[in-house]
């Protein structure tokens, strides 16, 4: 049956001859013959599905790792903590070999690289707050006051700060920086290039402290 014949039975003053009736119910015979598809629910097989929300992803719990070390806290250090009656137990903060830039009075500056730290949480939150600012990155003026104790137990009023600069393969190198009496510890140690240095921290009063140990038990210079 033609779309033209039903647009024309509606018009008026035409209507349906007996040969189109005829037609029409063959072809409603036609249709029952062949039963209607159900519709299935299930999606097209290539139909990709939408992730789901993050809301209902599992959340991975963070690892939370624990400073160890085995290393010896020399004993001039064990006696410096009761001699200068500090609360808690000085740490091995980093260890290094000194290099010629290091012993350069020139430079004056012992240089931490970050990836020789022992520990990462030595600072407060403002002291984080002041080397973290790019503003006073390398531009040698800010810094966070601290004190560095040899061996001898004598005190040098330091400077700690942030280096930060990018190698020329393109990655970021970050150091930190102890400065101030820096040469005047190193003159008066007698350290040169290549000797193997470590660092402790500790807080007397809320102020940053360093203990520098370059011989360990090997010498007691108090002796």
């Amino acid at each position: 049956m033609s779309l033209y014949k039903d647009i024309m039975w509606n018009l008026p003053g035409f209507s349906k001859t007996a040969k189109d009736e005829k037609e029409e119910e063959s072809m409603k015979r036609i249709f029952h013959l062949f039963p209607k598809r159900k519709r299935s629910l299930r999606s097209p097989p290539n139909k990709k599905h939408s992730p789901p929300p993050l809301s209902k992803l599992p959340i991975k719990k963070r690892t939370v790792y624990q400073y160890t070390t085995t290393t010896k806290t020399p004993q001039w250090i064990r006696r410096l903590k009761k001699d200068m009656n500090i609360a808690d137990d000085p740490f091995l903060l980093a260890e290094k070999p000194l290099d010629l830039d290091d012993v350069d009075p020139d430079q004056n500056r012992l240089s931490i690289p970050f990836q020789s730290l022992k520990r990462n949480d030595f600072l407060t939150c403002d002291e984080g707050v002041i080397l973290g600012d790019e503003r006073v990155n390398n531009d040698g003026r800010i810094g966070v006051a601290a004190c560095l104790v040899d061996q001898r137990n004598k005190q040098w009023k330091m400077v700690l700060k942030k280096w930060v600069r990018v190698s020329d393969s393109g990655k970021v190198l970050q150091s930190f920086l102890l400065s101030g009496a820096w040469s005047d510890v190193v003159e008066a140690n007698g350290l040169r290039d290549g000797d193997n240095i470590s660092l402790w921290s500790f807080r007397l009063n809320g102020f940053l402290f360093f203990a520098l140990d370059f011989a360990g038990d090997s010498i007691d210079f108090l002796e």
